[in-house]
């Protein structure tokens, strides 16, 4: 990095003495070839409150694997606050358009800077643009600050607070979702109800044999049809076949190949009474669709309830660092020895519990203690009358 020193230092200057009201043009810039549905939720799904504190500047993104595409078009698609999605090469990218970047990387690489250096480093060490340069990490707060050559905005941070995501689905793809429904399966009478099985590490997941008690105790609730995404059509309709009977496999719905925008439309339809599932991607991209829905006038008792079962963390990790800030998911951790073991949801302990709580691996938890919290959680909240 000492060969670097020089334009590191001057855009680190820049980023000081940056004028947030006058940044016209900001671009974020995938630099890694590791995507993940969360964690690109996490970063990217309040770009409304880039521009609210940019003073409404243009916002272009770039992902260098063409390979993400998919996932941050899948998320952005219809988002009013951006204006473009890239797959371009750095050198094809002109970034004297820019005022403002933004990295995004698990551990960021000396890539960029030694492209800035060796391409920009006379105009930027001697003003000809002034060029400043952040991180956005993996979560913030997350991962260590020495991880990163260039510094995370905290004023950016705090102006984003505790602010929830929002995923722009339009009324027109929510009634795509509709109809995709009902072409497969689901009557008018019928609610949705989402159960998701898969996650990015394996020890996310329940016991297989819990996962398809809890899923034959839904099954007996009436009038739902249980969807379940293959994405990779990977034949989860016959694996579950092995699990189910053929009633019981009569009320689910697979759906196969679907892109993750169609997922995402599903999600948001009319019918969505419920998603169940792990730390997953698709449960932070649910929460963002409601968010939305709710800023744009749903009432609270149309947003589905979500339900996310959380298990024990890599050190330095801990739950309230992905759900702390997801206010319509009950995520649930598992705490407890031998026989006493029970469900807590994290938005209902206090703020040192949040943080102290040693959970559980997801394995403890029983199939009965699922079934419990979630009848519990589905059953009709008695309405109090006045005389």
């Amino acid at each position: 990095m000492k060969r670097y020193q020089g334009i590191l230092k001057k855009i680190l200057e820049n980023n000081s003495l940056l004028n947030r009201k006058e940044v016209k043009r900001i671009l974020i810039l995938y630099l890694g070839n590791e995507f993940y549905i969360g964690d690109c939720s996490i970063r990217i799904d309040k770009m409304m409150f880039y521009q609210s504190f940019y003073s409404n500047p243009i916002i272009d993104f770039n992902i260098l694997q063409k390979s993400g595409t998919f996932i941050v078009e899948g998320l952005l698609k219809n988002n009013p606050h951006v204006n473009s999605i890239s797959s371009s090469e750095l050198n094809a990218i002109d970034f004297e358009m820019y005022d403002v970047v933004f990295c995004v990387d698990y551990k960021e690489e000396e890539m960029l800077i030694e492209f800035l250096n060796e391409k920009y480093g006379d105009k930027i060490c001697s003003d000809q643009f002034r060029l400043a340069v952040f991180t956005i990490k993996h979560v913030m707060g997350l991962v260590p600050e020495s991880d990163f050559i260039f510094p995370v905005n905290k004023n950016l941070t705090t102006h984003i607070g505790i602010q929830p995501g929002n995923i722009y689905i339009t009324e027109e793809e929510r009634e795509w979702g509709n109809n995709w429904l009902k072409m497969n399966g689901l009557k008018d009478n019928e609610r949705l109800f989402i159960l998701l099985d898969s996650t990015s590490r394996r020890n996310k997941l329940l016991n297989i044999d819990v996962y398809f008690d809890y899923l034959k105790a839904i099954l007996r609730i009436g009038n739902i049809k249980v969807l379940n995404f293959d994405e990779k059509n990977m034949g989860k309709q016959e694996f579950y076949s092995e699990w189910l009977s053929t009633e019981n496999i009569g009320k689910m719905i697979f759906s196969k190949g679907l892109t993750l925008r169609q997922a995402l439309c599903i999600i948001g339809s009319d019918y969505t009474r419920f998603i169940f599932g792990p730390c997953t991607g698709l449960i932070h991209c649910a929460s963002s669709i409601y968010n939305y829905f709710l800023r744009n006038g749903m009432s609270r008792g149309k947003v589905p309830h979500m339900i996310t079962y959380t298990g024990s963390y890599p050190p330095g990790e801990k739950a309230f660092d992905w759900w702390g800030n997801y206010p319509l998911v009950n995520c649930l951790l598992l705490k407890g020895t031998g026989n006493k073991k029970e469900i807590v949801v994290l938005n209902n302990l206090s703020e040192e519990e949040q943080y102290s709580t040693e959970a559980l691996p997801c394995t403890e938890y029983t199939a009965k203690m699922l079934i419990d919290y979630t009848t519990g959680l589905l059953r009709p909240r008695p309405v109090s009358v006045s005389y």
